[in-house]
């Protein structure tokens, strides 16, 4: 398949050669998104999506700098790609699940009921081993003639999800701590191990951090669904885990396929689980 079917791209009007990769899922999921974000000396490419196709390819036909990685979260659905980079950086929580998913079997493409696009075995990247640099809350990438980028720790939906503030241009690459749809505060599999970090309070304690900064960015790019989301979705986060922290579990509506509740408070939404509101439900506190 060619690059551009594989990643559909948007570039953004004014935002300083800011291109929005789609990364399309081979199915079961939706699809994510992936940012290249670059500055004068380097650029930063924020995920590498479902690992399908050339990505690296697409990437330097976007940009002359030398680029760098820099993962969200370690769920599938953004790292896959990363094998192709040899090196990434990631929140220091979220580390170890990289370390597994490079020692995984190799990937095959999902049955033909739920394939998704026409992939074919070969467009899969496939695990294998890299480096990878661990970060913290606070953390700056400097990419060059003023364009500096933090990482602020947003977990709840991951131990290690960050978000990454870009204040020259204004903008918030949000992962899935801040997304149009539902986030989840919650675990497909009934036997999951839950830990202080997967939860809405430690969620919470991540946006209180991140309200101090809200003059510093207008736009959100998330790691799924629509773009260029409002920053009003910050405080409404902080008052829908408010609720829940305060026991009002009132169900908007529930997710579809995985029924599973979701609270609603203005723009924000939060799918979530019981064990997954307080961080004394969590194991290893």
């Amino acid at each position: 398949m060619a690059l551009s079917d594989n990643y559909p791209l948007v570039q953004v009007p004014g935002a300083q050669g800011l291109w929005h990769i789609l990364s399309r899922s081979p199915g079961y999921s939706g699809d994510a998104w992936c940012h290249l974000v670059p500055g004068k000396d380097k650029a930063m490419l924020v995920d590498t999506g479902f690992g399908i196709g050339d990505l690296k390819g697409l990437v330097e036909s976007l940009t002359t700098l030398p680029v760098f990685v820099v993962n969200t979260h370690n769920h599938g659905d953004h790292v896959q790609g990363n094998p192709q980079f040899g090196k990434v950086y990631i929140h220091s929580m979220d580390a170890p699940g990289l370390d597994k998913q490079m020692a995984a079997p190799a990937r095959a493409l999902p049955p033909d009921e739920v394939r998704q696009y026409n992939y074919t075995q070969g467009d899969l990247i496939q695990p294998a081993p890299y480096a990878v640099e661990t970060v913290e809350d606070g953390h700056v990438f400097d990419l060059g003639g003023g364009y500096e980028v933090e990482v602020f720790h947003l977990p709840g939906h991951a131990e290690g999800g960050i978000a990454l503030l870009d204040r020259k241009r204004r903008a918030l690459y949000s992962g899935d701590a801040l997304v149009w749809t539902p986030t989840f505060c919650m675990s497909s599999d009934p036997d999951a191990i839950v830990t202080p970090y997967m939860t809405v309070e430690k969620f919470r304690q991540g946006l209180t951090r991140l309200m101090a900064h809200l003059d510093e960015f207008d736009v959100l790019y998330p790691g799924h669904s629509r773009l260029g989301i409002s920053k009003q979705i910050v405080p409404d986060m902080l008052a829908c885990c408010d609720e829940l922290l305060s026991g009002d579990k009132s169900v908007a509506y529930r997710v579809p396929g995985r029924d599973k509740p979701v609270h609603v408070h203005g723009m924000a939404r939060i799918a979530f689980d019981d064990n997954r509101i307080h961080v004394s439900q969590g194991v290893n506190p």
